[in-house]
C-alpha cells in the first residue's frame, strides 16, 4: 500500500523536473505572484513604521516621553529613589532613563530663580556661549543659563556659578520638564498687556549634587526619570503598552508620591492611523500579486492536454482512479508550494532591502511581516489556493453550450465582469471607501485583478479568430509570414498562453506607469492648489500683526499680490469662501486646470475687471495729526464718531464728542495715523437706552434733527469743500455740509463719501451651488462676515485654487471698497501672494526678520512635505516595482514561448528544410510567429492598461497619501517614460527571440535530435 501511494508521488515530482517551459511558465507566474505579495506585506510594514515615526514626531515633546516623576520635599533622597526607579524603567523599556530634577521658582537672596539639574548634561545641550559645566557638587555648582534674565544668586551654602549659556537639543528627553511654559510676550505686546521679565532658568550637570545642597534642603522638588519614545515600532506598540502597565503597577505600589506618564494612547492612535494608511498600499501592490497569480491560472491551461495524456497512460498501465487523482493533485500542490516558497524568499529579500534603505530594522520587518504566524498563514493560503486552482484548471472539463465550448475560465471571466459591474452600480467602488477609519475595503483590492483576469480570458478567446483572419489575408504574403500564420492558426494553444501573459503583464505595467505619473502629478497639483503662489503670507495669530504691516513693500523681491479672503454664506446658510483677487492673480494663479471653468483665466479676469476706478473714496487730510470740526444741530443732540483710514487700509474710530443744540461747538480728535484720511462719520444716541426710563420695553429713544458742519481743519489748516461729494445712509439724508438725521438705538447713521460701488452689485465668479441661489438675472444677496452685500454672477467656476468647497471670486479692489463701505476694515487685505523664480534663495530670505512676523507658506515646502510622506513614497515605489516586474515577466513569457516552439517543432522544421526551406526562412517564420503573438499582446495590453487607468483612477480617486485629493486626480501619461519603456521592451524582446530562434546545426543533426 505504501508503494502504491509513493509511486504517483515520485512520478509527479519526476514529471515536474522534466516539465520544460510549460511548467516553467506556470512556476514563474506563481513565484512572481508570491514574491510581489510578500514584498508588499514587508513594504507595507516598512511604510507603517515610517508613518508611525512621522506621526509621533508631530506630537508635542511631553507627549513623546515616558516619565516617572516623584513629588515632595522631605522623605526622599535621590540616590535611593534612583536605585529603585532606574533599573525598573530600563527593564521595562529597554533603555536607561535620563534623570532630571527641578525646584519650583524660588526666591534666593530676594531674587527669583528657576533651578534645574540633569545627568549627562553635555549630551543634551548646545552651547551658545561659554563652556560646559563640571559635575555639580553641593558646595560648588556650575550652571548653564537656558532662558530668562537677571543675575545668578549665590549664598554661603549655595555657590552657583554660571559658566555659559545653552539651548536644549530637539531630542532631549527632559526638555518638557526643565523648560518653563512658552512665553507669550508677543501676544502680550499685541494686546498692550505688561508681562514681567522672566526669571533666569539655570541647569546644573548632575542631579545628586544639586539635590544635596544645604541651602535648598527644605525646598520642594520634583525628580523625573525620562525615556524618549521615538523608536517604538508598530510591532512593539502592544508590548510597550503592557510593559507600561506593569511598570505603573510596580511604581505605584511603592509610594503615592510617584506618578507614571506615558504616551500609550497617543502611540496607539498613531499606530492605528499608520496601519490603516499602510494597508492602502495593498490596493497598489496586492493587485500585482493577484494578477500574476491569475496569470498562473491562465498559464496552467497549457498543462491540460499534457496532464490528460499522463492520466491516460497511468490508467493504461493499471493505475487506480485514486492514484491518478493523487498524482495530479501532487503535481499541482507541489508546483504551487515550491513556487510560493521561492517567491516568499524573493519577496523577503526585496522587503529587507527596502527596510534597510528606509532605516527600519530589516530582520524585524521580515520576521514580523513574513515569518510571523500571520505571514506564514498568508503563504500557506497562497500555496493552497494556487494549488487548488491549478488542480481544478487541469481537471475541469470544458462545458459545451451549443456550438460554443464554454470553459471554467470563461465562466470565471464572466463572473469577474459581473462582480465589477455590480460593485460599480452599488457604489462600492468609491474613494470614500479608502477614507474611513476601517482602512481598505477588501472589494477595492480585487477590482484591478478581476478586470485583468477578464481581459486576459477575452484576449485568449479572440486570438484564434484573429489568427484565422490573418491566415486569410496573408495568402499572398511572403512564405515566412504565411508559414507563421498557418502554424499559429493550426495550434493556437501555446500562442494563446503567451498572448494572455503579455496582455496581463503589459496592461499591468501600463497601468502602474500611468497611475504613478498621475500620483506624482497629483502631488504637484495638490501643492500648487493649496499654495497658489510661490509664497503665501498670512497674519500670524500669535503676534496679531496685520499682514500689510509685517514687512515693507521694499523688503519683498517685488510687490506681492494683495488678496482678500473672508467667510460667507448664501441665504440658505450654505457656507463659501470669498476670495478677492486682482486680475493678474487670476491669470497667474497656481494649481489651475482648464476643467475648473468653461472659460479661460483671461476671460474670467476680464469679467471681473472693473469698468472704472473702484478705489475707496475718502477725504484727504493735509499734514498734521490734530483734527477739528465745527458742528451745530437743529433738533436732538447726537454723538459723532469719526473713522480714519491709514495708508495701508486699516481703520480706527475716534470719538469726536456730542453736539450742543444750535450752539456751534468745535469737536476735536487726534488723527491716529500719519498721512491718514477721513473715511466717514457715524451718528449715535448719546445715552442710548440708558436714558430711557422704561428700560427699553416701551417707546424707544430717538434723535431727530438737522446737523450743520463747518469747515474741518487739520492743525488749523482748513479743508475747503470737504463734504461736497458725501452722502448719508442709515437714517441720514442730504449732502454737502447740511444733513438730516433720524437715529434710533438699533440704527447708526452714517455720513460718508459717495462710493463707486454704491447701488452697484459686486461682479463675482461663483461655484454652481452658490449660483443656484441667484435669481434669473444672476443677482443674489451674500452674507460676508455678518454684513449683507448684493452680488451679480458674471461667470461660473467649478473650483478655485486655495479654496475647498464652494467659492466666490471677486476683484479685490472692488470687493474691498464695497466691504469697507459696509463695515470699515472688513475689506482689509489679509493675504499676500508672491511669485518668484528663485524660490530657494527667496525662502532663505523669508526665514529672517521682518518676515518672521507673518506666517509664510511655501509651495516648494508643501510639495516636499507631500513627497516625503511615508505612504506616498511607498505607493510610488510599489507602482514602480510592479511595472518593472510586469515588464520583465512579459519578456520572460515571450522568451519561453519562443524556446518552446523551437524545441517542440523540430520535426516540422526538419520537414520544411527537407522540402527546400532555407534556415533563414525557418528563422524568419519562427520570429514572425513571436512577433505576431507580441503584437497581439501589446495591443491587448495597451487596451487593458487604458481601461484600468481610466476606470480605476476615476473611481478610486485617492492621492498617494490616501487622502481625498484637492484637486481631484487627473489621469496623466508620462510619455517619455512610456516611450523609453517601449523601446527597451522592443529591443530586449528582439534580442531574446533572436537568440532563441538562431537554429544552430544542419538538417541531419536536427533530424537525429528529433529521432532521439
Amino acid at each position: 500500500m505504501l508503494r502504491r501511494i509513493v509511486f504517483p508521488l515520485r512520478l509527479a515530482l519526476r514529471r515536474l523536473r522534466g516539465g520544460g517551459e510549460r511548467v516553467a511558465l506556470v512556476s514563474v507566474g506563481a513565484i512572481a505572484g508570491a514574491a510581489v505579495i510578500a514584498a508588499v506585506l514587508g513594504g507595507s510594514l516598512v511604510m507603517q513604521d515610517r508613518a508611525l515615526q512621522h506621526a509621533t514626531s508631530q506630537l508635542q515633546p511631553d507627549e513623546r516621553v515616558t516619565s516617572v516623576a516623584w513629588f515632595g520635599g522631605y522623605g526622599g533622597t535621590f540616590p535611593a529613589l534612583d536605585k529603585f526607579v532606574a533599573p525598573r524603567m530600563a527593564n521595562a523599556l529597554g533603555t536607561k532613563p535620563v534623570a532630571a530634577m527641578l525646584f519650583r521658582e524660588a526666591s534666593i537672596q530676594g531674587r527669583l530663580v528657576n533651578l534645574r539639574a540633569a545627568n549627562d548634561l553635555d549630551r543634551y545641550v548646545t552651547l551658545t556661549s561659554g563652556r560646559l559645566p563640571k559635575v555639580c557638587v553641593p558646595t560648588h555648582c556650575e550652571v548653564l543659563r537656558l532662558a530668562g534674565v537677571g543675575p545668578v544668586p549665590s549664598t554661603k551654602y549655595l555657590r552657583l556659578i554660571q559658566v555659559g549659556s545653552a539651548k536644549l537639543k530637539p531630542d532631549t528627553p527632559f526638555a518638557w520638564f526643565v523648560l518653563p511654559a512658552p512665553q507669550t510676550q508677543q501676544v502680550a505686546r499685541a494686546v498692550n498687556y505688561h508681562t514681567p521679565q522672566p526669571s533666569p532658568v539655570l541647569i546644573a550637570n548632575g542631579v545628586n549634587g544639586l539635590s544635596h545642597t544645604k541651602e535648598l534642603e527644605t525646598f520642594g522638588r520634583v525628580y523625573t526619570w525620562n525615556v524618549l519614545d521615538d523608536q517604538v515600532h508598530p510591532w512593539d506598540v502592544g508590548a510597550y503598552a503592557k510593559s507600561i502597565d506593569q511598570l505603573t503597577a510596580t511604581i505605584d505600589a511603592q509610594s503615592d508620591q510617584f506618578q507614571v506618564t506615558a504616551p500609550t494612547t497617543q502611540l496607539q492612535t498613531a499606530a492605528d492611523g499608520a496601519k490603516s494608511a499602510s494597508h492602502r498600499l495593498l490596493l497598489l501592490g496586492g493587485e500585482g500579486g493577484a494578477l500574476l497569480l491569475a496569470f498562473t491560472v491562465l498559464a496552467a491551461a497549457a498543462l491540460r492536454r499534457d496532464v490528460a495524456d499522463a492520466r491516460r497512460r497511468l490508467v493504461w498501465f493499471g493505475a487506480r482512479r485514486w492514484q491518478v487523482e493523487l498524482h495530479t493533485l501532487t503535481e499541482s500542490v507541489a508546483l504551487a508550494g515550491v513556487a510560493t516558497v521561492a517567491g516568499w524568499i524573493a519577496g523577503g529579500v526585496a522587503a529587507a532591502v527596502v527596510a534597510r534603505s528606509a532605516g527600519v530594522p530589516a530582520g524585524a520587518v521580515v520576521t514580523h511581516a513574513l515569518l510571523s504566524g500571520t505571514g506564514i498563514a498568508a503563504a500557506v493560503v497562497i500555496a493552497a489556493v494556487a494549488g487548488a486552482l491549478l488542480y481544478l484548471i487541469v481537471r475541469a472539463p470544458a462545458m459545451q453550450v451549443g456550438s460554443l465550448a464554454l470553459t471554467p475560465l470563461d465562466v470565471a471571466a464572466l463572473g469577474a465582469i459581473a462582480v465589477v459591474v455590480i460593485g460599480w452600480a452599488r457604489g462600492s467602488i468609491d474613494a470614500s471607501q479608502l477614507q474611513g477609519a476601517s482602512g481598505t475595503n477588501a472589494f477595492l483590492l480585487v477590482i484591478p485583478a478581476l478586470i485583468v483576469f477578464a481581459a486576459a480570458v477575452i484576449a485568449a478567446r479572440l486570438l484564434a479568430p484573429a489568427l484565422r483572419g490573418l491566415g486569410v489575408i496573408s495568402r499572398r504574403a511572403p512564405i515566412a509570414l504565411r508559414l507563421a500564420a498557418a502554424s499559429l492558426a493550426r495550434n493556437p494553444g501555446r500562442a494563446a498562453i503567451a498572448a494572455t501573459f503579455l496582455v496581463a503583464s503589459l496592461g499591468l505595467a501600463l497601468f502602474a506607469v500611468a497611475y504613478r505619473a498621475t500620483l506624482v502629478r497629483g502631488q504637484h497639483d495638490e501643492a500648487s492648489y493649496a499654495v497658489p503662489a510661490s509664497f503665501v503670507f498670512d497674519e500670524d495669530l500669535t503676534q496679531l500683526i496685520p499682514v500689510l504691516h509685517g514687512a515693507k513693500q521694499s523688503d519683498y523681491p517685488h510687490p506681492p499680490e494683495q488678496v482678500l479672503r473672508l467667510a460667507g454664506n448664501v441665504t440658505t446658510g450654505a457656507p463659501f469662501t470669498l476670495l478677492g483677487l486682482p486680475g493678474s492673480a487670476v491669470r497667474t494663479v497656481g494649481g489651475w486646470r482648464a476643467s475648473f471653468a468653461s472659460a479661460s483665466r483671461d476671460t474670467l479676469a476680464a469679467e471681473l475687471a472693473a469698468k472704472r476706478d473702484e478705489s475707496l473714496r475718502t477725504l484727504a487730510l493735509p499734514g498734521g495729526r490734530q483734527f477739528s470740526l465745527p458742528v451745530s444741530v437743529k433738533g436732538d443732540d447726537v454723538g459723532i464718531q469719526a473713522w480714519f483710514r491709514g495708508p495701508l487700509g486699516d481703520y480706527q474710530p475716534v470719538t469726536l464728542g456730542r453736539t450742543n443744540g444750535a450752539k456751534t461747538v468745535v469737536l476735536h480728535a487726534r488723527i491716529p495715523f500719519p498721512h491718514g484720511t477721513l473715511a466717514r462719520f457715524e451718528f449715535y444716541l448719546p445715552n442710548n437706552l440708558h436714558g430711557s426710563a422704561n428700560g427699553g420695553i416701551g417707546i424707544q429713544p430717538s434723535a431727530k434733527g438737522v446737523i450743520t458742519f463747518g469747515t474741518p481743519r487739520v492743525n488749523g489748516k482748513p479743508i475747503a469743500n470737504a463734504f461736497d461729494t458725501w452722502t448719508g445712509i442709515g437714517g441720514v439724508s442730504g449732502g454737502t455740509d447740511r444733513v438730516g438725521y433720524l437715529i434710533t438705538p438699533d440704527r447708526t447713521g452714517v455720513y460718508r463719501p459717495k462710493q463707486p460701488t454704491d447701488a452697484t452689485p459686486l461682479p463675482i465668479l461663483a461655484t454652481p451651488a452658490v449660483a443656484a441661489e441667484a435669481n434669473a438675472r444672476g443677482i443674489l444677496p451674500l452674507q460676508i462676515e455678518g454684513d449683507q452685500i448684493t452680488a451679480h454672477i458674471v461667470g461660473i467656476v467649478n473650483r478655485f485654487p486655495s479654496a475647498n468647497g464652494d467659492v466666490v471670486i471677486a476683484d479685490r479692489q472692488t470687493a474691498s471698497t464695497l466691504l469697507d463701505t459696509e463695515s470699515p476694515g472688513l475689506g482689509l487685505t489679509d493675504e499676500l501672494w508672491l511669485n518668484v523664480r528663485d524660490e530657494a534663495a527667496t525662502a532663505a530670505k523669508l526665514a529672517q526678520p521682518p518676515f518672521t512676523q507673518m506666517t509664510v507658506q511655501s509651495r516648494a515646502a508643501t510639495l516636499a512635505q507631500l513627497q516625503s510622506d511615508p505612504l506616498a513614497l511607498g505607493a510610488l515605489i510599489t507602482l514602480a516595482g510592479t511595472a518593472i516586474v510586469a515588464l520583465v515577466l512579459a519578456l520572460l513569457g515571450l522568451l519561453l514561448s519562443a524556446v518552446g516552439e523551437v524545441r517542440d517543432e523540430r520535426g516540422d522544421l526538419f520537414d520544411l528544410e527537407a522540402q527546400g526551406a532555407s534556415p533563414a526562412t525557418m528563422r524568419a517564420q519562427l520570429r514572425l510567429r513571436a512577433l505576431l503573438v507580441a503584437l497581439f499582446g501589446i495591443a491587448g495590453g495597451i487596451g487593458l492598461g487604458a481601461i484600468l487607468s481610466s476606470l480605476v483612477i476615476s473611481l478610486v480617486d485617492v492621492t498617494a497619501t490616501a487622502a481625498e485629493p484637492q484637486p481631484p486626480l487627473a489621469l496623466v501619461l508620462d510619455w517619455p517614460v512610456l516611450a523609453i519603456a517601449a523601446a527597451v521592451y522592443v529591443v530586449a524582446a528582439a534580442l531574446l527571440v533572436g537568440f532563441a530562434t538562431r537554429l544552430r546545426g544542419r538538417a541531419p543533426q536536427r533530424a537525429a535530435e528529433v529521432a532521439t
